[in-house]
C-alpha cells in the first residue's frame, strides 16, 4: 500500500514536473503566495528564464516587485496585491524590468483559496504569463492599420488635389498659347506652370506611400524627388527628429534614373526612419548622392550606377545582429516598432533594378545605408521634348477629329477637355457618371470614335462600363483618366479594349500627344 502510494506521489510529481516545463515553453510560470509571510514560490526561475538574469540573480518577491514594474503600472500593481490579499481575484498587465535595461510585459493572474483545515492560513495561488509578443503583435497590427488608414487618406486627398491641378495647369497652357511668350505676363504664368508641375510631383510622392502595385519604371531625377522625400519622410517623425541635423549633399546636373518611384520611395522613406531611431538623442542625418562606377568587373560589364547613402550617427548595429539585417522581419528595436520586411523589401527593390545595397556600421558611431542603382537610359529617352516659343511643351499636329465622348464627374475637368479638342474639330458629347457613358453607348446613332473615361464616377464599376464598351463599340478607343496612381487594377483595365492610361494632371498638349498616338 505504501509502495503503491509512493509510486503515485511520484507519477503526479513527474506530471506536475512536465506541465511546469510545458508551462514555460508558453511563457507561463506559476506562483504561491504563503500566509503570513508573504513568501513568492514560483514553479520556476522567472528572473534567469524570462528576464535575462543568471540563475538566482534576481528572485521576485512581493518586497522587491514594485521597484520591477514600469512606474507607470506599480499602481495598477498595487491595487491588484491589494485585492489579492482581500481574498479577490486580479488579472492585471504590468511591463518588467529586464536585466539588459528593456521592459517586458507579462500578465499576472492570481486568486486567494481559503485555508483546508481549520487553524491553516490561507494562500494566493497565480499564474504570470509572458504576453510581449502578444503586445507586439496588436502593436504591430494597428501600425500597420493606421498606416493603411494614412495611405488610403493620402491617395485619396492627392486624387482630388490631382482633378485641380489638372484645369489649373492646363488653363495657364492655353493662356500661354493664347498670349505668346512676348506677353508681359507671359513669364508669371510660366512660373506658375513650374509651379502646378512641383505640386503635381509631390502630390506623387504623398500618394506613393499608400501605393501598392506592380513594378513600374519610370524615369526619375534624384535632385528633384530626393530632398521632398526626405522632408515627407522628417514630417512623420517631427518628436524623434527634433534634434537631428540634415545634410543634403544632392548635385543638381544627376542623370536620371529608372526606377518604380513609389517602391524607391518606400525604401528612402524606411532607411530615414531606421537612421532616426538610431539617434534618440540627437545626431546628424545625411543623404549624399553620387556617381559611381563598378571596378570590379570585367571592362565590358562596367556601367554607371548611382550611389544612393543615407548615414546617421547613432548607436550603431552590434556585431551579433549585423548577420541578421536582412532576414525578413527581423528588427533590433523591438517587435512593435517593426515595419514589416525592412531592410529585405529595401534590399530587393535594389535588386529587382539591377542595383545593390552595402551596410556599414559600428557601434556607437552609426551606420551607413548605401544603395547602388544602374544608370540605365529609359525607353524613347533620345526623343527629346522640344518646347513651343511659349515654353510649353510642342505637340504634333492631333489625329483626324472625329465624335469624341468626354466622361468626367467634374465638369470643369470636361470643360478643359471640350476646349481642347474643340480647338482640334472634334465633335463633342459628354457624361457626368457610368450610366450616361452607357446609355450613350448602346444608343445605335452613337459611332465614337473615342472615349476619355474617368476611373472615378457614380454609377456602375469601371470594368462594367468597360466590358459594355467591349461588346457594344469593340473599335472604339478608351483613354482611361484617373488622379490616383497607376497600378494592377489599370493594367487589367488596359487589357481589356483598345486602350491607354493617362494620369492626372495632364496638359492640354499632352492630352493632344497622347490622343494622337490612341486613335491613329
Amino acid at each position: 500500500m505504501i509502495t503503491d502510494w509512493a509510486m503515485k506521489e511520484e507519477k503526479t510529481s513527474k506530471v506536475a514536473d512536465l506541465y511546469s516545463q510545458l508551462a514555460q515553453l508558453a511563457g507561463d510560470f506559476f506562483y504561491e503566495i504563503e500566509m503570513p509571510g508573504r513568501n513568492i514560490i514560483w514553479s520556476a526561475d522567472v528572473g534567469a528564464r524570462l528576464l535575462g538574469y543568471e540563475p538566482g540573480e534576481c528572485d521576485l518577491q512581493l518586497a522587491n516587485l514594485p521597484e520591477m514594474i514600469h512606474r507607470e503600472d506599480r499602481p495598477q500593481w498595487i491595487s491588484a496585491i491589494h485585492h489579492l490579499l482581500e481574498g479577490k481575484r486580479v488579472d492585471v498587465d504590468v511591463r518588467l524590468l529586464h536585466q539588459n535595461g528593456s521592459y517586458g510585459w507579462v500578465h499576472i493572474m492570481g486568486m486567494a483559496l481559503p485555508a483546508a483545515h481549520d487553524g491553516d492560513e490561507a494562500h494566493i495561488l497565480g499564474l504570470l504569463r509572458a504576453t510581449q509578443d502578444m503586445h507586439d503583435a496588436h502593436e504591430s497590427l494597428y501600425e500597420a492599420r493606421r498606416m493603411e488608414t494614412v495611405g488610403n487618406m493620402a491617395s485619396g486627398i492627392a486624387h482630388e488635389f490631382n482633378n485641380h491641378l489638372t484645369p489649373i495647369g492646363g488653363f495657364i497652357e492655353m493662356a500661354l498659347d493664347y498670349l505668346g511668350n512676348e506677353h508681359p505676363v507671359s513669364e508669371g504664368l510660366l512660373t506658375a506652370l513650374d509651379r502646378v508641375a512641383y505640386c503635381s510631383e509631390l502630390v506623387g510622392q504623398i500618394q506613393a506611400y499608400g501605393r501598392k502595385s506592380m513594378l513600374m519604371p519610370e524615369a526619375v531625377d534624384l535632385a528633384r524627388l530626393l530632398p521632398t522625400t526626405v522632408r515627407v519622410a522628417l514630417s512623420t517623425l517631427t518628436a524623434a527628429a527634433e534634434h537631428i541635423a540634415v545634410v543634403e549633399d544632392i548635385p543638381e546636373n544627376l542623370p536620371l534614373i529608372w526606377v518604380d518611384q513609389g517602391q524607391f520611395q518606400q525604401s528612402i522613406v524606411h532607411l530615414i526612419r531606421n537612421a532616426v531611431e538610431a539617434m534618440p538623442d540627437g545626431g546628424t542625418l545625411t543623404v549624399r548622392v553620387e556617381p559611381y562606377t563598378r571596378t570590379n568587373q570585367s571592362p565590358a560589364d562596367n556601367e554607371p550606377f548611382v550611389r544612393i547613402v543615407v548615414a546617421d550617427t547613432g548607436v550603431g548595429i552590434s556585431p551579433e545582429n549585423r548577420t541578421r539585417i536582412f532576414e525578413p522581419f527581423f528588427t533590433t528595436h523591438g517587435r512593435a516598432k517593426a515595419r514589416g520586411m525592412g531592410l529585405p523589401m529595401v534590399q530587393g527593390m535594389v535588386a529587382q533594378h539591377g542595383g545593390w545595397m552595402e551596410i556599414k556600421t559600428e557601434v556607437g558611431y552609426g551606420t551607413e545605408a548605401v544603395l547602388f542603382l544602374p544608370i540605365k537610359e529609359p525607353p524613347n529617352a533620345q526623343e527629346e521634348k522640344i518646347a513651343d516659343d511659349d515654353g510649353t511643351l510642342a505637340v504634333d499636329p492631333a489625329a483626324a477629329p472625329g465624335l469624341m465622348l468626354i466622361a468626367d464627374d467634374e465638369p470643369f475637368i470636361r470643360r478643359l477637355i471640350r476646349k481642347v479638342f474643340q480647338a482640334e474639330e472634334w465633335k463633342i458629347e459628354e457624361a457626368e457618371d457610368y450610366n450616361q457613358v452607357l446609355e450613350k453607348v448602346v444608343d445605335p446613332a452613337k459611332n465614337y470614335d473615342l472615349i476619355i473615361l474617368d476611373m472615378t464616377m457614380p454609377g456602375p464599376s469601371t470594368e462594367e462600363c468597360m466590358e459594355q464598351i467591349a461588346k457594344t463599340a469593340p473599335d472604339t478607343k478608351i483613354l482611361l483618366i484617373s488622379g490616383y496612381a497607376r497600378d494592377e487594377r489599370i493594367e487589367r483595365l488596359l487589357a481589356m479594349t483598345p486602350s491607354d492610361f493617362m494620369s492626372k494632371p495632364f496638359s492640354p498638349k499632352a492630352l493632344l500627344t497622347k490622343v494622337d498616338a490612341l486613335v491613329t
